[in-house]
């Protein structure tokens, strides 16, 4: 039998292509340099990279799209291409996409300012003024929440078009209407044309298309009068609603707001014209303009996972990925909740033939995310449909403000930056093989969003005027939505988990490409045989036709829940009537929707366990490539491994595939009642390919689990341990964080954090404040700050000293051009090195003296200065206290933090020896127990063994390298600038989002204590015979 697509694959995997490869956010966040842009886009090479997206960002200190950041971009794209990576441009300054920095309202306010429809409620018998902007009044009776009677009653409502006021997010300009054509030919005109002037012969080949981010018609700064609830509209939604959905809104628009007669059907119709309107006016502008130039369209939509919030902001996610042609999302924190938001979108990539699903990912892990929480959390993604990593972020610059710019940093600030090509080149082959071929998914789960579309409204008493962006809206409306969105996402978990692959259908997407035939529901290039309606109270008629359709055909449909009594918000039981001439099945919970599932659809794989049941802790994703068959198993749990035995039906010879090493096995496979079974243990976090080649095993193979003792221990060839010498690869640091300031020639002022200092010092002086992200960009006001004259000011530092240096130390701090630092009153010089980032500048210090030491920094103070944490370099320990003590001869087991190091961010190498070995010992592994490390690099005799991280890939066959004498063994554990840059004083350490205010607790969450990731060998280091 030929085997020709996956024999293409296995060749590919060799050298995988660079569109397989990552392209991380690059962070344009500073005043730009083009030759530190050409470096920064060689090391991308050189890491494994296979492109980047050109991203503007706090800091940024070149005018966003002038003649000079064009040139930077053309720096950068000759670079990229004599360095054969891909250049994608990042549509936006700052985010979301639309408004151009708020050039594109600045351009007409009138026409392009973002609008919404508000509500005013007042008393009959007042006499507010009716302008122009008066869209509807109307005398009601009110009781609570509810419109008893229109025409009548003591109360009116009045419903006026607002246009939003500014915002210093958009740089003293208003959002842009994503609602209108002619506003989002603007922001075209002002940001795609700019570029395509300028790259178009470097379209389609260096510069490979543009990222839109959360673009949205609902925007966190919208401002509208105080007070007044409302939603969101655009200049002609009127007309357009009359057009699409065939009556005048206009007299059933207070019901957008209260509850009342037909508030199901007003509310189902208007968020579903919004949800056109958005598509066809924003989504698909971008992606015609996009395809004509020859360019792809990435990007992702807002509030992925809370439906509410997600109808708020764009009626519909999935229909508006119909419009990228590499469609994505965003993954935000350490976590895998959020099956929901990968769905959605692996699902229309497979229906419309998308091959290439992007990831925006890793944002808010914070700076101490590790080697293995990128791969656990990757893959993850890639089981569930992802192909391609947009890691967040990797910046130019982390001064100042930047370095809190929803960390970690991938770039050389971050220690373990130079090993970033061992991740590179494993999700490049992850990549390969879930690029290859087509998913094997045969059932359809309807999405509920149009059910939800006939409850959300906007509550009256509501003021949405300032929103949270991490924590959205509190109007009840929405939060009770997303309480049944996290329903669907529970729906989703459970039959992923359960091995039941699946797509969702949306339910504008099935009215455009959905068909019924023979028992079959295709959409676009995707079929199915079993179709699930999750707990609906309402449909399209088009759906229901089409299900009818699919029943006739002798479909499998499973419904859950009640039979919904309406259709588009209107009442109707249409799906009673179905239920009285076809058959199809109920189910009432997650439990009885698995179980009629085993019943009705035949499994096209099975994962158990040691009890025989689907192990839910083994992600899977099965691919038909070719007349073949690939399957990737990820073991979920980060603590255990796990036995399994897979059965998938037919007949196929099976071969494993490791994607982290490159290498492959025959695995030993036979047949069970018609399928072909194999058994494997996948430890904790781990992953494996399996190529599966049809017309196989063909011989019959009994499985059972493996029996362990509980009490079993491995024979040891040596413990290392628990102590060894070390070596440092950086200078240790002292973080220097609280200071006294004078201001004008005023007194020192009581200690306090540099941060809350330079506070202080900026609201004396009337200065924008830089202690929190998300003001007015640099690039606006900071030249004309750098030529005032300033006003003198002072800072004030002590730090103790128990045991003086025997080496000089130096000092470490941003921007000390222009400034006065002395140190126990002697003159401090900048030596013309730095530390961690280039800004970070290192000055020569004199020699420390016992006890306490004082540094004076003086100068003018202006508002382009950044003041940040200092730190003391050299060779020295620190305690916990935070005093300079002598440096450890040996690092024992435990935490470095503990023992002189609380605030390093370098690696720490532990060299260690191990007893001479003879051929006869057989194979000895090097077995890593407890560890905190980004990552550990193994030295054997001064040769490379290879790279462990967490609890799946802890152990070396280290045998070809060990020698009949006394070996040295070195375990270089990879640091990372966490315990440096914090967050130091954050109470609360459950945060699974990392945002800059977790840098700038106050209150509750502030602690003047220093809150310490611990870091080293953590437990015993074994080398083991087999």
């Amino acid at each position: 039998m030929e085997h020709c697509e996956l024999d293409q694959l296995r060749r590919q995997l060799e050298d995988p292509d660079r569109a397989l490869r990552s392209a991380p956010f690059w962070g344009w966040n500073s005043r730009l340099d083009r030759e530190e842009l050409a470096s920064q886009v060689r090391d991308m090479a050189d890491k494994g990279l296979g492109g980047c997206f050109i991203h503007s960002r706090e800091g940024l200190e070149t005018p966003y799209l002038s003649e000079e950041w064009m040139e930077d971009v053309s720096a950068a794209a000759e670079q990229a291409e004599e360095s054969g990576l891909e250049l994608w441009i990042y549509d936006e300054d700052k985010w979301p996409s639309g408004s151009a920095g708020g050039m594109v309202s600045a351009a007409d306010p009138e026409g392009n300012t973002a609008k919404a429809l508000t509500l005013e409620v007042v008393p009959c018998g007042s006499a507010p003024e009716l302008g122009e902007d008066v869209v509807a009044a109307c005398q009601v009776e009110l009781e609570g929440r509810t419109i008893r009677r229109f025409g009548g009653g003591g109360t009116l409502l009045i419903l006026r078009r607002e246009r939003s006021d500014s915002s210093e997010w958009y740089n003293g300009s208003a959002p842009g209407d994503n609602l209108s054509a002619g506003a989002v030919r603007q922001f075209i005109a002002l940001t795609h044309e700019r570029y395509r002037e300028r790259f178009a012969p470097k379209f389609g080949s260096t510069v490979k298309g543009f990222f839109t981010d959360e673009p949205n018609f609902c925007d966190f700064y919208s401002a509208f009068t105080p007070g007044r609830p409302w939603l969101p509209w655009t200049e002609d939604f009127i007309p357009e609603f009359i057009r699409r959905r065939g009556y005048d809104p206009e007299a059933c628009l207070p019901l957008l707001f209260f509850d009342g007669p037909d508030s199901s059907m007003i509310r189902h119709d208007y968020w579903r014209t919004l949800s056109e309107l958005f598509g066809e006016r924003y989504m698909k502008q971008l992606y015609d303009w996009c395809g004509e130039q020859g360019l792809s369209l990435t990007g992702h939509m807002l509030y992925e996972n809370d439906l509410g919030y997600n109808i708020r902001v764009c009626g519909a996610a999935m229909p508006q990925y119909r419009y990228l042609h590499c469609p994505g999302i965003d993954i935000l924190g350490e976590q895998s909740r959020e099956y929901l938001t990968v769905k959605q979108c692996t699902s229309v990539a497979n229906q419309y033939g998308r091959k290439s699903v992007v990831s925006e990912t890793y944002g808010c892990t914070g700076w101490a995310f590790d080697f293995e929480g990128q791969k656990w959390l990757g893959d993850w993604q890639f089981a569930l449909g992802v192909t391609r990593r947009c890691q967040h972020m990797m910046l130019y610059s982390i001064a100042g403000c930047r370095k809190r710019d929803y960390p970690p940093v991938f770039n050389y600030q971050s220690s373990w930056w130079q090993y970033n090509r061992l991740m590179e080149d494993y999700f490049a082959r992850l990549s390969a093989c879930t690029s290859a071929g087509r998913p094997v998914r045969s059932i359809l789960v309807l999405h509920p969003i149009s059910s939800l579309w006939t409850k959300c409204a906007s509550a009256p008493e509501e003021d949405l005027s300032h929103v949270d962006m991490n924590t959205g809206w509190s109007d009840p409306h929405i939060t009770a939505l997303n309480v049944e969105g996290e329903a669907c996402n529970r729906l989703a978990e459970a039959l992923f988990r359960a091995h039941r692959d699946f797509d969702f259908g949306d339910e504008t997407i099935l009215a455009e490409k959905g068909r019924a035939e023979g028992g079959v529901l295709t959409v676009g290039e995707a079929s199915y045989t079993t179709v699930i309606v999750p707990k609906v109270c309402s449909l399209f008629r088009s759906t229901m036709e089409l299900l009818e359709e699919y029943l006739k055909g002798g479909g499998r449909l499973i419904w859950m829940g009640e039979l919904p009594g309406m259709t588009e918000g209107r009442p109707g039981n249409r799906a009673a009537a179905l239920l009285e001439r076809y058959s199809f099945s109920r189910a009432d919970s997650l439990e009885d929707l698995l179980r009629e599932l085993d019943r009705l659809s035949p499994r096209p794989l099975s994962i158990t366990n040691q009890l025989g049941q689907e192990d839910t802790e083994l992600l899977s994703m099965l691919r038909q490539v070719g007349e073949d068959r690939l399957l990737l198993a990820v073991n979920h749990d980060r603590r255990e491994s796990h036995w399994v035995k897979l059965t998938l039906p037919g007949g196929y010879e099976v071969e494993e595939y490791d994607p982290w090493t490159g290498k492959s096995r025959p695995v030993t496979a036979g047949q069970e009642g018609g399928s072909t079974v194999f058994a494997d243990t996948l430890p904790p976090a781990y992953s494996k390919v399996y190529f599966l080649r049809a017309g196989g095993a063909d011989h019959p193979l009994s499985i059972s689990p493996p029996y362990e003792h509980p009490h079993r221990s491995e024979p040891l060839f040596a413990l290392l341990g628990p102590s060894a010498p070390f070596t440092r690869t950086m200078p240790n640091a002292l973080v220097l964080d609280l200071c006294a300031y004078s201001l004008a020639g005023s007194g020192f002022s009581p200690d306090m954090e540099l941060w809350r200092a330079q506070k202080e010092i900026r609201e004396a002086l009337g200065m924008q404040q830089v202690y929190y992200n998300g003001a007015p960009m640099r690039y606006l006001w900071v030249e004309k700050e750098k030529n005032k004259a300033g006003v003198p000011f002072a800072l004030r530092l002590t730090f103790q000293v128990w045991e003086t240096p025997d080496t000089p130390c130096r000092l470490a701090m941003e921007a000390p051009e222009g400034l006065e630092v002395l140190c126990n009153g002697v003159l401090c010089q900048e030596d013309g090195g730095w530390y961690v980032d280039r800004a970070i500048r290192t000055l020569t210090l004199p020699e420390l003296v016992p006890g306490e030491n004082e540094l004076l920094i003086r100068g003018a103070y202006r508002g382009h200065l950044e003041l940040e944490d200092l730190f003391i370099i050299g060779d020295f320990g620190v305690n916990l206290a935070r005093e300079i003590v002598r440096e450890p001869d040996r690092l024992h087991f435990g935490d470095w933090c503990a023992q002189g190091y609380c605030h390093y961010p370098g690696d720490m190498v532990y060299h260690f020896t191990a007893p001479p070995c003879c051929p006869s010992e057989g194979r000895i592994i090097l077995t890593l127990e407890a560890h905190s490390a980004a990552l550990v690099q193994v030295t054997v005799n001064g040769q490379a063994a290879g790279h462990l991280f967490g609890a799946g890939y802890n152990t070396l066959d280290i045998t070809a390298l060990l020698e009949d004498r006394e070996n040295s063994i070195d375990l270089r554990l990879v640091g990372t600038p966490r315990n440096l840059f914090g967050p130091l004083h954050q109470k609360y350490t459950g945060c699974t989002r990392i945002s800059w205010a977790d840098f700038r607790t106050e209150g509750a969450l502030y602690t003047p204590d220093c809150v310490l990731h611990p870091y080293g060998l953590l437990g015993q280091v074994k080398l083991i015979k087999r």
